[in-house]
């Protein structure tokens, strides 16, 4: 099981590639009922700014919340420099050979 944490500008980009589709999504929604452009457009504008905002405060929170996450057991573990391939293989060889997991 891999275990990640989610960078703050990933966080952004998925806030702003929803939006597209939210704002989309209203700006037809207003149209429909007022068959006015510009009234559309500047509800959708003003509704993906706000909702951007929210959305990332949103996503952060969520971050801090442990409902449904499951911790790594060696995540608390610091380390000074990235892993390359033989220490990940070293990892995992030591993990197989105490009984923590059966891949190659």
């Amino acid at each position: 099981m891999a275990t990640y944490k989610d960078a703050h500008y990933r966080s952004i980009l998925k806030a702003i590639s929803w939006r597209f589709v939210a704002i989309t999504t209203t700006i037809l929604i207003v149209f429909a009922f007022t068959r006015r452009v510009v009234l559309s457009a500047g509800v959708g504008a003003v509704q993906a700014v706000v909702n951007l905002i929210l959305y990332y405060f949103h996503e952060r929170i969520w971050g801090w919340i442990g409902i449904g996450k499951k911790e790594h057991p060696l995540s608390s573990l610091s380390v000074n420099r990235p892993l390359d391939k033989k220490d990940m293989q070293t990892i995992k060889n030591k993990l197989k050979e105490l009984g923590y997991i059966d891949e190659d």
